[in-house]
């Protein structure tokens, strides 16, 4: 083929190339009020309204992610067990509270300067007293009850936690163009393992229920 041809030949390519290029899909910028990829393989988002109260009654603002306990996608739980687990997680994050963050909260509405900090200690006192409270009830299965609904574990990372891990590798298909891979995963050892810390959260529900049942009363 002739030299002349031969660039001629190379251009149209390049050109054809570029075409398909500009024709190419251009990726989505990433919002930057999701979470982030690493943050939701570590926690439950959810999106919720923000809603202000005022005179005429509660009035949505807007939108937010908010992080939402592992347990809410459990399945089987019912009423009963969902309130018991939310009262009992409700304990636990008041007793987190953070009595400087609560100190420094400077906007309109917020509770500021030395009184809010006496509200958080009070607030985190009274979260610690009644999270001792429950969990003098539960006995035993209080570690299964607390890795799953307070430390957000899943069945098989409460497993591994107590029993150990093995690794195991997988085929990651990808998505699109982009070529299967191998990836090492951790599993329980057993599977039998993560049957029983299912079992032990279950039947440690009925002790949580009759535990948080006085403090509900108390509240309502």
């Amino acid at each position: 083929m002739p030299k002349s041809d031969t660039l001629a030949a190379i251009a149209a390519q390049t050109k054809q190339r570029a075409s398909r290029k500009d024709r190419a899909p251009r990726a989505e910028k990433a919002n930057p009020f999701e979470p982030t990829p690493e943050q939701r393989e570590h926690a439950v988002y959810v999106e919720q309204d923000i809603v202000d109260v005022k005179a005429k009654g509660r009035v949505t603002i807007g939108k937010a992610y908010r992080k939402q306990p592992r347990f809410e996608t459990i399945d089987g739980l019912g009423t009963e067990q969902l309130k018991a687990l939310r009262f009992y997680r409700g304990a636990f994050d008041m007793s987190e509270m953070s009595e400087t963050k609560c100190a420094l909260d400077v906007r309109p509405r917020g509770a500021a300067g030395s009184h809010g900090a006496i509200s958080a200690i009070e607030a985190r006192s009274f979260g610690a007293t009644t999270l001792r409270g429950i969990e003098r009830q539960l006995g035993a299965l209080v570690h299964t009850l607390r890795a799953v609904a307070l430390m957000d574990l899943t069945f098989s990372e409460a497993a591994m936690e107590r029993y150990g891990s093995r690794e195991v590798d997988w085929i990651d298909v990808g998505k699109g163009k982009r070529k299967p891979r191998t990836v090492v995963k951790l599993m329980p050892k057993s599977g039998s393992h993560r049957q029983i810390i299912r079992e032990e959260f279950f039947r440690g529900l009925p002790l949580l229920i009759a535990a948080v049942a006085p403090y509900q009363r108390g509240a309502s």
